[in-house]
């Protein structure tokens, strides 16, 4: 999917005129509506405000990944990385088993 078309899809499930999300991004909303129609591309400082207005991260509006990554997850990891290593080695520890215990409920569902 192109990025063009990952704004128009991520702006109209967020019920977000045109005219609204360029007013946040600082561009006007011809140039937007030029991005959504691949007529142009955004610089990448212009993609990365159109990305965090969305609440989206770059990567995925680009296509680096096919991930959506959940604003308050990201935030979530951001804050484990600032935290001292054996901090970080509890939290990865007790979040494996989380993580596991859930596929396991997941696979006998």
């Amino acid at each position: 999917m192109s990025v063009g078309t990952k704004i128009n899809r991520i702006r109209k499930e967020h019920k977000m005129p045109q005219t609204e999300l360029a007013d946040k991004v600082g561009i006007h909303a011809n140039v937007l509506g030029r991005y959504e129609r691949e007529e142009a591309a955004p610089s990448v400082e212009v993609a990365a405000k159109i990305a965090n207005a969305l609440g989206v991260s770059l990567d995925y509006l680009v296509g680096n990944t096919d991930v959506e990554l959940d604003k308050n997850i990201l935030e979530k990891v951001i804050a484990i990385q600032k935290l001292p290593e054996e901090d970080k080695s509890h939290i990865m520890y007790s979040l494996d088993g989380l993580i596991q215990h859930a596929k396991t409920r997941i696979a006998y569902k």
